[in-house]
């Protein structure tokens, strides 16, 4: 079980963003209790803000904390940090992940036979912005997810039998 080094309850920073943290030492969180963490800060901006997030940029928020928590629970030793703050007004969420290992993340070739090491292509796929830098104790990655999605300008981009501008009927 991971103990917490420090929680805070739906801070709110200077510059007027929502911020959850969660830090452990020895053994890192779960997936699950990191998700709770986005879960907390989602439920806030929705309470304080009134900004309503749909059903599945919610899950794809999780699903960003959930694996970028276990990758560092995976590849690093030692202590590490999560942060999940707003950004932009409340239209982004920024998810910041900080371990001890100096080895940069490598995204792996898709592979649908491999039962692991898809979750860096997943993070990027999900992402407006990904970004990975050392610190003086290990690295950093930082995701940001727009929180409202914009509908596709322009006619629709369905490709039906390899004829390009042609939409199901």
């Amino acid at each position: 079980m991971s103990q917490p080094l420090m929680k805070q309850a739906e801070g709110q920073g200077p510059d007027d963003a929502l911020r959850r943290h969660l830090a452990w030492g020895g053994t890192p969180p779960t997936a699950a209790r990191a998700r709770a963490e986005a879960d907390a800060l989602l439920s806030a901006l929705h309470h304080t803000r009134q900004v309503r997030v749909s059903p599945r940029t919610a899950d794809d928020v999780r699903l960003v904390v959930s694996e970028l928590v276990t990758n560092a629970a995976r590849h690093a030793p030692g202590p590490g940090r999560l942060e999940i703050q707003t950004a932009d007004h409340g239209r982004t969420v920024r998810i910041t992940v900080w371990d001890t290992s100096p080895a940069m993340p490598q995204p792996q070739p898709a592979n649908p036979h491999r039962a692991g090491g898809h979750g860096l292509r997943i993070v990027k796929s999900l992402s407006t912005r990904l970004t990975a830098q050392r610190t003086g104790e290990g690295k950093q990655i930082t995701a940001e997810l727009a929180l409202h999605q914009r509908p596709p300008a322009g006619p629709s981009r369905y490709h039906v039998d390899g004829a390009p501008g042609r939409t199901p009927g």
